[in-house]
């Protein structure tokens, strides 16, 4: 993870960080808001493929986009990984992944302003949940939202298709700050989920596998 209050200026960090074609698209975005998410994204997923690959230099790993806007990585080292990435205003995530074992990664800072938002797109099930608990709605609300959402990035659609073709059947807590959820329509998929102090991540992969971390996310949320 990357926060956007523990990187240098925007200037240094492309220098550092960016590629000729990331540099091209970089270049061609007008709002410092955006420039800096782009960067934060950058950062956050060539941080994570460099664990994995064997490059030192961050500019031989460039970040493109498919057809669907999902990144494609392209690295003459580049052994059949790829990545997932999501950001908010302040927090940048990134979870590298085999292609073959495909997987998404949101997160959502959590906000009452987009709670009506965020409720009016889940189902009738998932209200229920929500409007069941009392001291967590808006927290139980976003990790709903983000699981959907890494789900979509899972599968390369997006938010193009109908939100609720990625309703969940199943959304249960495990310990303290971490739930499990299943989906109606992808039974192939879990979402795995932690609540932090201002953030909420979710990640969807494959229903058999598990996640394994050095250390406890809710740290770093």
């Amino acid at each position: 993870m990357v926060r956007g209050d523990q990187t240098s200026g925007i200037a240094e960090l492309a220098a550092e960080l960016l590629g000729p074609a990331e540099n091209t698209c970089f270049s061609s975005l007008r709002s410092v808001r955006r420039q800096r998410s782009y960067l934060f994204g950058r950062c956050a997923a060539k941080l994570a493929l460099q664990a994995l690959l064997p490059e030192l230099d961050l500019r031989t790993i460039e970040i493109g986009r498919g057809v669907f806007e999902q990144p494609i990585v392209s690295c003459g080292q580049n052994q059949g990984w790829n990545v997932t990435i999501s950001h908010t205003n302040s927090l940048a995530c990134a979870l590298a992944f085999p292609t073959g074992h495909p997987m998404g990664v949101d997160v959502e800072q959590v906000d009452w302003a987009r709670y009506g938002t965020i409720v009016s797109q889940l189902s009738e099930q998932e209200t229920k949940w929500v409007e069941a608990t009392t001291q967590y709605k808006l927290q139980l609300a976003t990790s709903l939202w983000t699981a959907k959402e890494a789900l979509s990035k899972a599968l390369c659609t997006g938010l193009m298709s109908p939100v609720k073709i990625y309703n969940l059947s199943e959304f249960r807590p495990l310990d303290s700050g971490k739930w499990e959820g299943l989906f109606e329509n992808f039974g192939q998929y879990k979402a795995a989920t932690w609540w932090g102090n201002s953030h909420v991540l979710s990640v969807a992969l494959p229903k058999r596998s598990l996640i394994c971390f050095e250390r406890n996310v809710c740290e770093l949320l």
